[in-house]
């Protein structure tokens, strides 16, 4: 016989059968089952129910279940009660009971109606299960939401708020109705650029139709008294343990701060661009001022070297080729042979002073580049670079073109700088310079050799050696006048330097067509056959043209019939005079004495134009035959030679 049941297992019919295997499966259940009639009285009670409310069975059958409700919640099994006289079921009603011990415990309750074989209600069921931990779980948990300092809010499937925290209720600026309120529904949400955002639209409504989070989707929250907050959305969907979509969880982190700090970091970003963009200005006039300034100290010396130079031709090589002159007038008339030797003796000396005198003329100012222009002086400088052991090819193109005197020394000069580097670092002996202007009207000047070359990157070094710095330099010079340089280089193939200068329409062609002789030049009167050559002296120096007069006044059959000390003196004076010998000094005041060849040439073909100067440079010899002189001498041979080279050019006339 079953204590609990009565009745005797061996008589045991089906029904009864599937009795007790239901009491056994109620019996081992861990939640807490329970009966009760229509009164509230306890009518079963498993091991579960007394695990959990430390009751025995003896102790609550029969006694009323209002044992385990606490007092303040009486009115719970009222209600209870009532619903169960209408056949309701409670399903998942979580509440609070009291244990045995007086501690409180939170259960999840389900209620159903139990009914006789007519279908009457006679009483209930009751399980209960023990929620604590979840309870605690969820309380911690809301506590931690709470103790966030961004908003946190959760939601149902529709979307109506389920819960929030206090930073979210400060973020809204208003209280929403749990269960009623939909996500953005009191209050206005817009996209950063200040348009509206519909609620379908928002990203909690976009999460829960699309099931998935939403990130990075800026927004602004607008408030009840009309301020707005820019957040950012973190919306997730929350699923139960099947995957079904029960609701959302949403974090709302205010970037206000972030967003200030944004702009602040924009303000001084833009204050830095403009002070970056002041400095830089400054910097770029800076260093305008300085390219200017080391150009202007380039031309300054130029200048100072061409003043010296001057000097040094004007007067100190003057004065040793009048001495000479003189000198070689005195040895030729002394009887003595002591004395002519001795004057031999102080000729070679002013010799030597002469040759040094010119050697220092040309190494201070190349007379050369402002005589006849950058490319004659880039021949001759190809040329005084023997002097050093390096073979320059020079190639000068077609095209004609003339620089302003401060252009010309900067191009000049760096060329020289770039030849001298070749000779220092390159380790060749050869190197080329080519002169040409493309279809641009552009001047190019390229100084190639085929040395050891070097890695062109390191030029942006400062400081790495005198050559950098002075291809930099180069560089500086050329973007001042507008042009540029340009240095290809790499170990063991050479190096290439093309220099850029744009050339005005002005710089461009020919010098300008000289004047033809006028009517009044033609008519100068002629001067009858049989009588002695007639000289006109031309020289700026009056030592020199004493000097050469009183050779020349020295021979029967010359007769100096003027003197001239500039150039445009000498074609007027050739003018009226008609002289048959121009002896013309080539460095002139006003007139050079090439131009004024060129003029007298072209004006009296009969005219026999004998070019001597200090100097005896071939491309001032070149240039003078060029302008129709027939001969060209230095000074100092003009005593022993000149007479020579007037009788073989134009003879005497019986």
């Amino acid at each position: 016989m079953n204590s609990k049941t009565g009745h005797n297992s061996e008589q045991n019919t089906p029904v009864e059968f599937a009795l007790a295997q239901a009491a056994a499966i109620v019996e081992s259940s861990d939640d807490a089952i329970i009966s009760k009639d229509l009164n509230g009285v306890v009518l079963s009670w498993n091991k579960g129910a007394e695990c959990l409310f430390g009751y025995t069975a003896e102790e609550m059958i029969g006694q009323p279940v209002l044992r385990l409700i606490p007092q303040d919640r009486y009115d719970e099994e009222a209600q209870i009660l009532e619903r169960l006289h209408r056949g309701d079921r409670i399903d998942h009603y979580e509440t609070v009971r009291q244990r045995k011990d007086g501690t409180v415990v939170y259960i999840s309750l389900t209620v159903s109606p139990l009914k006789d074989s007519s279908g009457r209600i006679i009483g209930a069921s009751k399980v209960a299960r023990d929620i604590s931990q979840r309870k605690q779980t969820e309380r911690q948990f809301k506590e931690l939401v709470e103790a966030l300092p961004a908003a946190v809010y959760t939601t149902d499937a529709a979307g109506r708020i389920t819960h929030y925290n206090q930073a979210a209720m400060d973020l809204w600026g208003c209280r929403p109705k749990l269960g009623e309120t939909q996500w953005c529904g009191s209050w206005g949400l817009y996209w950063p650029d200040g348009r509206p955002i519909p609620l379908d639209q928002s990203p909690m409504a976009m999460s829960l139709r699309q099931n998935r989070p939403i990130r990075g989707a800026e927004v602004l929250v607008e408030r009840p008294d009309g301020t707005r907050v820019p957040v950012l959305p973190f919306p997730t969907p929350l699923r139960d343990l099947g995957g079904k979509l029960v609701g959302g969880v949403s974090m709302l982190v205010d970037i206000t701060d972030r967003k200030q700090k944004e702009k602040q970091l924009q303000q001084l970003a833009a204050e830095s661009e403009q002070r970056v963009s002041e400095r830089t200005y400054e910097l770029r006039c800076s260093q305008e001022r300085l390219r200017a300034l080391a150009s202007e100290l380039t031309l300054t010396e130029q200048r100072e070297r061409r003043r010296l130079a001057t000097d040094l031709h004007d007067y100190l090589a003057q004065l040793v080729v009048a001495s000479r002159i003189n000198l070689s007038q005195a040895i030729s008339r002394t009887r003595d042979k002591a004395v002519s030797i001795s004057l031999a003796n102080i000729d070679q000396m002013l010799d030597q002073a002469l040759t040094y005198t010119r050697s220092l003329v040309a190494e201070l100012s190349p007379h050369v580049l402002y005589q006849f222009g950058l490319s004659k002086s880039l021949v001759w400088l190809g040329d005084q670079m023997k002097q050093h052991s390096l073979d320059v090819k020079v190639q000068i193109g077609p095209g004609s073109f003339t620089l302003a005197d401060d252009q010309a020394v900067l191009l000049f000069q760096s060329v020289r700088e770039l030849l001298f580097n070749i000779v220092k670092h390159a380790h060749t002996d050869k190197a080329s310079i080519t002169v040409n202007i493309d279809e641009d009207n552009e001047l190019w000047i390229c100084v190639e050799d085929s040395g050891i070359g070097f890695d062109v990157a390191t030029l942006s070094r400062s400081g790495d050696s005198p050559t950098k710095f002075g291809l930099l330099s180069i560089r500086e010079r050329m973007e001042l006048l507008g042009g540029e340089c340009e240095v290809s280089s790499s170990p063991g193939v050479g190096t290439l330097a093309i220099m850029r200068l744009p050339l005005s329409q002005s710089c461009l062609g020919s010098p300008a067509p000289l004047p033809t002789a006028t009517a009044e030049m033609e008519t100068a009167v002629s001067s009858p056959a049989g009588r002695s050559l007639r000289i006109l002296l031309v020289d700026d120096h009056a030592m020199v043209r004493q000097g050469l007069r009183s050779i020349l006044d020295s021979y029967a059959d010359l007769d100096v019939v003027g003197e001239a000390a500039d150039g445009q003196d000498a074609v007027v004076m050739a003018r009226s005079l008609r002289p048959d010998v121009v002896v013309m000094d080539v460095n002139l005041p006003l007139l050079d004495g090439i131009e004024a060849t060129r003029i007298l040439c072209r004006e009296q073909s009969s005219i026999t134009v004998i070019g001597i100067s200090v100097r005896n440079d071939p491309q001032v010899k070149l240039a003078m035959t060029d302008a129709g002189a027939v001969a060209f001498l230095p000074k100092e041979s003009a005593a022993s030679r000149l007479y020579e080279v007037i009788l073989n050019h134009c003879p005497v006339k019986s």
